[in-house]
């Protein structure tokens, strides 16, 4: 690697740093306790976007964690928090706005719309009837990639994102047990993962 692909894969890996610091590095609850007051997200709503917009590998108990882990990463995010500055340069910049009171309007959009059209809930609604209203919504985003969790502009790309960035995910997209953000010991680093069964 020579220094000036050196510098920029430092450069890269420092802003990446930053945006993992501003969006809780994907831990659920990782700043749980710490939020600024913002009502949660309506939990009956998180789980039925995330059973639409989530791997259907995940399973129903795989879907529910990651509904209440992105729940509990919404109602501990702090705003305007200072983080790590990026390699190279001594600026500062702070976490983004809270994402919550959008979030939580867009899911109250979606039971509105589910009531005016089917006359019920969209929790209630078929898995079908869900997974369509959401890529009508998507439809208006500019989505050509997955962002960090709390520079999402929509709540479903939000929960899609907040997942994305966790070691269960790259551990279903590589079917085998990265567990990546997690230490192992150094005899470890040399084997190969161990495949996941039935992934």
């Amino acid at each position: 690697m020579s220094a000036l692909d050196r510098r920029r894969f430092l450069k890269a890996a420092g802003g990446a740093a930053a945006a993992a610091v501003a969006a809780g590095a994907g831990s659920a609850g990782g700043c749980a306790g710490q939020g600024t007051g913002t009502a949660g997200l309506d939990h009956g709503a998180v789980l039925a976007l995330a059973q639409a917009v989530l791997p259907e590998e995940l399973g129903s108990e795989g879907v529910a964690q990651v509904a209440g882990g992105f729940e509990s990463w919404v109602a501990g995010y702090r705003p305007a928090v200072e983080i790590t500055h990026g390699y190279g340069t001594g600026n500062l910049d702070y976490t983004p706005a809270h994402p919550g009171p959008g979030w939580a309007a867009q899911l109250e959009a979606l039971d509105l719309e589910a009531r005016a059209r089917f006359g019920t809930s969209f929790a209630a609604l078929t898995l079908e009837r869900r997974t369509d209203m959401v890529r009508q919504q998507l439809a208006r985003e500019r989505v050509d990639r997955v962002p960090d969790p709390v520079q999402a502009r929509h709540v479903a790309v939000g929960l899609l994102a907040y997942w994305a960035q966790t070691p269960e995910a790259a551990n279903l997209c590589h079917k085998a047990r990265i567990d990546p953000y997690t230490c192992r010991p150094l005899e470890e680093q040399a084997r190969k993962p161990e495949p996941i069964t039935g992934a």
